[in-house]
């Protein structure tokens, strides 16, 4: 009986060190290919697609298809109902100027189209503008934000008061809340 006992461990024993075996051996087979598995090609392009800004689409134009041509970005574009009836509220945020370098700015891109200035008023933080071509009115409220300085890139917010204008375009970034900012009932606080 002992002589049985005797074969049965050394092949148990024979068949742990196969078993044993080749767990190492598929350990080193995975690690030695590991590279080609499961890793993303690089491409060198880490950002994701950006939408276009949101008045370079040509979608829903400014008046008299005005260019803002200061750093900016607009947050958001919607029509709001006013106490003169349904208006475009267009708001945004200027970059690297100051209040009266961004408000000569923002006039002067409504000039440049044949606005004219008819009303300013300033109470030390927010200037208030009201231009006019004839037949439009488009109105301005730009103000600095606290505490910034050179190095800071946001400088301030404005909100203009535009007409109500439809979609120029039926391109589909056209209807792209994240191209037109126009985000529908998703509205900012006033």
């Amino acid at each position: 009986m002992a002589s049985d006992l005797l074969p049965a461990r050394s092949r148990a024993r024979l068949l742990r060190r196969v078993l044993a075996g080749v767990a190492v051996l598929g350990v080193l087979a995975v690690l030695g290919l590991s590279h080609s598995f499961g890793r993303a090609v690089p491409t060198g392009n880490y950002r994701p697609p950006l939408p276009p800004a949101a008045l370079s689409t040509g979608c829903f134009p400014l008046p008299g298809d005005a260019r803002l041509d200061l750093p900016h970005q607009v947050r958001w574009d919607g029509d709001v109902e006013t106490a003169t009836g349904v208006r475009r509220e267009l708001r945004g945020q200027y970059d690297l100027l100051d209040r009266d370098e961004a408000l000569a700015e923002i006039v002067a891109a409504f000039a440049a189209v044949g606005f004219t200035e008819r009303s300013r008023t300033d109470d030390g933080e927010t200037v208030s503008v009201e231009l006019g071509d004839g037949t439009q009115r488009v109105g301005l409220r730009l103000a600095a934000l606290p505490d910034t300085d050179a190095e800071t890139l946001v400088r301030g917010s404005f909100v203009l008061d535009l007409p109500v204008v439809a979609a120029a375009s039926d391109d589909p970034v056209c209807a792209d809340p994240k191209s037109t900012k126009r985000w529908g009932d998703r509205r900012l606080p006033r």
